[in-house]
């Protein structure tokens, strides 16, 4: 079967409009099921459990960057003949799968240690289990991300969520503790990676097989290499915060910290990263063709930045009913985490883009470079603030990644020919009109403080969204048309080139 045999039909515009709809419904229907089921878990287990899973997870998180070598990244980048990059990409995603996941279970004792919790053990190895099966899947969702058949990526996705939610929970209430989190990622991946395989035999009729050409296998690991490294990098950047808080504050602080993180995570990066997918496979195929690149990439910018930024302020606002409402009186503290980190997931929604930009150019020293010196900065600021408290560490975190923003946006210019100026002047209606309904939403909760949660939480929500949308369509009016288009015909108008 041919690669034109394989893309989906049509020109790129309809495949890139249709992935990221087809994407975008994955992950909200996903993180829905998530949603529900964490609101659940966090009535059945202790802050603790939490703590201790998030500390596991950080502690397996290396080797699950590294768990590929950048191969599936690359089989997405590289535009050579499919059928000449396959049997090499499989050996070299399965074996190197295989290698991580089982070097991660060896040294589970030196981990656990290394955090500060030889409890943590056990449950490092049960996860490391779960990161073995979890590559088994790598090769298949790289064919079709490649050639934008996200489609065929629902059931695999929603399956693995569906399986973990229900095992945690039924196991939850079995008094299983932070083992019923565990088992639950297990059962995710063995079913995620088996449906992966189903999806991809049913899209493209191949049968793959291992093989080996020295050439290609070079050429991947060539892109692979470095995008590995920066998966790493990235490792460090984004746990650098549990790691501190675990072991500066210990297992109980780091809970109340990660269900804080938890809203802005799923709602509004998770739903960043799932568009960025969509976009890493466009940007890869525009690769000869900068102009129509940067045209994909300000279009981008000015519908997910309009979408994305009013959601992360809402939450930042409304944090207290929204954290009392879903977690329970047990997790206030997590109030204070949810409102900074709010705000952080939409300073973070404006630049995420610059990223794929960057990989699908094959710029990733350079983003190694940059993310270097975001880790230098960060280590002694993020480990003097969990000197402090959470709330300290979160506000960091904002602080930092507000920096890492504007650097990202000036370095863009330099590739897609748009200076910081018109990037800014893209971002002022949604930024501006963010700010303003964030000031009113924290108003009115403030003023309805004496009474009951979902009152405010419905007052908040209905001030919110009348307050941006009156102010959005005064100040970009065509940005407004756009993102109303694509909220009330349900995503289907998302186009971005």
């Amino acid at each position: 079967m041919t690669d034109q045999d394989r893309a989906p039909t049509g020109p790129v515009t309809a495949s890139v409009a249709s992935s990221t709809a087809w994407n975008i419904l994955q992950y909200g229907g996903g993180k829905a099921v998530t949603l529900v089921s964490t609101v659940i878990l966090a009535r059945l287990l202790a802050p603790e459990s939490f703590g201790l899973v998030a500390s596991a997870v950080l502690a397996v998180s290396v080797f699950d960057r590294f768990k590929d070598l950048g191969v599936g990244p690359a089989l997405v980048q590289n535009q050579r003949d499919w059928d000449d990059l396959a049997p090499t990409g499989l050996t070299l995603t399965v074996a190197s799968s295989f290698a991580f996941g089982g070097l991660s279970l060896l040294l589970a004792p030196q981990l656990a240690a290394f955090l500060g919790n030889d409890a943590l053990t056990p449950i490092i190895r049960g996860l490391a289990v779960s990161l073995l099966i979890s590559g088994f899947a790598v090769f298949p969702d790289s064919a079709l991300r490649r050639y934008l058949r996200f489609r065929e990526k629902v059931v695999p996705e929603l399956s693995g969520i569906l399986v973990k939610a229900i095992l945690s929970v039924g196991l939850a209430l079995q008094g299983f503790g932070a083992w019923s989190l565990v088992w639950g990622q297990l059962g995710a991946s063995v079913t995620t990676s088996t449906a992966y395989w189903i999806a991809y035999s049913r899209a493209t009729h191949d049968a793959p097989h291992f093989g080996w050409k020295p050439e290609v296998s070079r050429r991947l690991l060539s892109f692979g290499g470095w995008m590995s490294g920066l998966a790493v990098m990235s490792v460090f950047l984004d746990n650098l915060d549990y790691f501190v808080i675990g072991r500066r504050l210990g297992a109980v602080e780091l809970g109340y910290y990660t269900m804080g993180f938890r809203l802005p995570e799923l709602v509004v990066l998770g739903t960043c990263l799932v568009i960025g997918q969509v976009l890493f496979s466009s940007f890869s195929r525009q690769f000869a063709d900068q102009e129509e690149m940067a045209s994909t990439y300000r279009r981008a910018t000015e519908l997910v930045t309009a979408l994305m930024v009013p959601v992360g302020l809402g939450l930042s606002a409304a944090a207290k009913p929204i954290v009392l409402l879903m977690l329970g009186a047990a997790y206030e503290p997590s109030v204070g985490v949810l409102r900074i980190l709010g705000v952080y997931s939409a300073v973070f929604s404006i630049s995420f883009m610059t990223g794929e930009v960057f990989k699908s150019l094959g710029k990733t020293r350079m983003m190694i470079r940059l993310a270097t010196a975001q880790l230098t900065v960060m280590i002694p600021i993020f480990w003097l603030a969990a000197g402090h408290s959470i709330f300290a560490v979160a506000g960091a975190f904002l602080a930092v990644g507000t920096g890492n923003t504007l650097i990202r946006l000036t370095l863009v210019q330099r590739y897609l020919r748009m200076s910081l100026a018109r990037q800014l002047t893209l971002l002022a209606p949604a930024v501006s009109s963010g700010i303003i309904m964030w000031l009113a939403v924290l108003a009115v909760d403030t003023g309805l403080a004496s009474t009951p949660l979902w009152v405010r939480l419905v007052a908040a929500v209905a001030t919110g969204v009348v307050c941006y949308a009156a102010f959005l369509r005064l100040t970009g009016p065509a940005v407004f048309a756009r993102l109303a288009g694509f909220v009330l015909r349900r995503g289907g108008s998302m186009s971005f080139t």
